[in-house]
């Protein structure tokens, strides 16, 4: 089945595509939306036969681990139990915003979690009351789509719905930190510059990893 294209260019329909979205994540579906970066897929954070699907159209190894959405840096907690002094600092500067953070949750393993500045975003993640495990909209290695039909071109019958907001507004994708310590590691380059992930840090002369 081809997915379901919904504008949002369109105040008279935009939040009736927004909940059609929302119900499609709670249903197990995998949705496509633009972010101030480039289009992501998401899908409900707590569904693990629709994380596993999403695996699949992303043709990504499970061992490299997907992002969590959240609305709010409040919601943080409910994936992530100690946040130390830096994660602190990164998020106060940069949540919302193109800054994916990875913590350490126990059993050694570890959690991104990102918290988006785009509306659409927002609006679908607190419409769905729900976290979303989200990606890049691209197949595992591409460059990311960057509008709704590069998407359709990468995933036709493999995304449910996919909400039109245009071009992206970054073209490039959030960057990524892991938190180590008293310091971070740079896992991906991206909209965020590495100097200014220094500026923001920079007076308790924590270094970066790279």
């Amino acid at each position: 089945m081809t997915a379901k294209i919904l504008s949002l260019n369109y105040s008279s329909t935009y939040w009736q595509n927004i909940r059609i979205a929302a119900q499609a994540l709670l249903s197990g579906r995998i949705v496509a939306f633009p972010t101030e970066t480039v289009y992501g897929l998401g899908v409900c954070a707590d569904n693990n036969s629709a994380v596993d699907s999403l695996y699949r159209a992303k043709q990504r190894p499970k061992q490299k681990e997907l992002s969590i959405m959240i609305a709010s840096p409040e919601d943080v907690v409910k994936h992530v139990k100690h946040i130390s002094p830096v994660a602190r600092r990164l998020m106060h500067s940069f949540w919302p915003g193109p800054l994916t953070i990875i913590f350490d949750i126990p059993d050694n393993r570890t959690v991104g979690i990102r918290n988006s500045s785009h509306h659409v975003v927002r609006d679908l993640l607190n419409t769905s009351k729900i976290s979303i495990v989200s990606t890049s909209a691209n197949i595992s290695g591409m460059s990311p789509a960057t509008d709704a039909q590069q998407v359709i071109r990468f995933f036709a019958d493999k995304v449910d719905v996919v909400l039109d907001g245009g071009t992206a507004e970054g073209g490039k994708p959030s960057t990524v930190v892991k938190i180590l310590d008293d310091t971070f590691e740079i896992i991906r380059y991206g909209v965020i510059e590495e100097e200014r992930l220094n500026r923001c840090l920079n007076e308790d002369c924590l270094s970066i990893r790279s």
